[in-house]
């Protein structure tokens, strides 16, 4: 039900006449806003009625009334939560001695209360509405623009939470991350539909070692450890390359990289990354391009110049962008430690617990 769901909303946010023309018509300023807007009625009622614009499509007028008609301003689909957990001086804080540096400390803690959001039950109830995900448990957001979760952002936000002694708060996040695990497959960049088609850092498995390292909660991590090996499935499958000895042909190693197929521009930055495929002739040179933008979107450093040409005459120009290319040490480092927690996991719960939940 939740792929079928998924593939028709991605019909509409993710690729599609419907999000090609509006995008093009710049209807709104930012190229988020529209995916962000969710379903006055479902799917299917929705492009019926795109298609029966025909060329009305093209003209502004009429497709600005069809939006009108057809969805609702982002961010409805989300409410304002007091952390439950929240207290006005954790213990923690006492460890700070320097007073300026502890005052720091303080403000920064109270901006939890302004991040945290829950998804309404709408969603849940009618997700084919929503480009929004469903999860369960409350959450922080990266604030501004981004009313979503996003996985590289969870880590650093999980770390703080641990530090604030916010610990519901901070097992709400991995089980949201887990949530995602569990009905996805792999947790996606963010919180958003049209983040389906790429990951970003695995640090879910580091996120429930610290959660455990300031808990002592074995039972909590007996609980999810089989989606931590589901998403440990997903970067092998899916993000894992063979090195090959040139001579004999023999696979020497694996080692990971960012690999976000994309055959069209990241809806989110639909008209940005239309721009960088100007100039490109074939439709190869355009899908390679989109894959290197979402890919370097997949790494959480979106736009570093490491995914740049490093020399020649186009080094360190945006459109030299090669991040298919790379092999980045510290994606295979974020692996490498995944396996060591899991491998430490497996240890507490006996040897034989692995081959329980392969």
């Amino acid at each position: 039900m939740l792929y079928y769901v998924v593939s028709l909303l991605s019909q509409i946010y993710c690729d599609g006449p419907i999000l090609q023309a509006v995008q093009d018509a710049r209807l709104f300023s930012d190229s988020k806003y529209f995916v962000d807007m969710p379903l006055k009625q479902d799917p299917v009622t929705t492009l019926r009625a795109f298609y029966e614009l025909g060329d009305q499509s093209k003209d502004v007028e009429m497709l600005s009334s069809f939006v009108s008609a057809h969805f609702d301003v982002p961010g409805q689909e989300l409410q304002e939560t007091y952390p439950e957990d929240w207290v006005p001086f954790p213990n923690s804080f006492t460890n700070i001695d320097d007073y300026q540096l502890r005052r720091w400390a303080l403000h920064l803690h109270r901006i939890w209360r302004d991040l945290c959001r829950r998804v309404k039950d709408d969603v849940r109830l009618h997700q084919e509405r929503f480009s929004l995900l469903y999860v369960p448990h409350p959450f922080v957001i990266p604030g501004g623009r981004f009313r979503e979760f996003y996985y590289w952002d969870s880590f650093w936000i999980l770390k703080g939470l641990l530090f604030s002694e916010m610990y519901d708060t901070a097992k709400g996040t991995i089980l949201n991350l887990i949530y995602m695990v569990e009905n996805h497959g792999f947790v996606p960049n963010g919180g958003r539909v049209y983040y389906l088609s790429r990951s970003q850092p695995p640090l879910l498995t580091p996120m429930v070692y610290e959660y455990f390292l300031a808990t002592g909660d074995v039972d909590f991590v007996q609980q999810v450890l089989p989606a931590l090996e589901k998403e440990q499935t997903f970067w092998n499958l899916n993000r894992a390359r063979s090195f090959l000895d040139p001579e004999t042909k023999e696979e020497l190693f694996q080692y990971y990289q960012y690999r976000a197929a994309m055959k069209f521009p990241r809806p989110e930055s639909y008209r940005e990354d239309m721009e960088m495929v100007k100039g490109l002739n074939t439709d190869e040179e355009r899908e390679q391009m989109w894959s290197n933008l979402a890919s370097a979107a997949e790494t959480g450093w979106d736009f570093s110049t490491r995914w740049f040409a490093q020399e020649g005459p186009s080094m360190h120009d945006f459109k030299s962008i090669r991040t298919l290319s790379i092999v980045p040490v510290d994606l295979n480092a974020f692996m490498c430690i995944n396996m060591r927690i899991l491998a430490s996991f497996y240890e507490i719960f006996g040897k034989n617990y692995f081959f329980l939940i392969l």
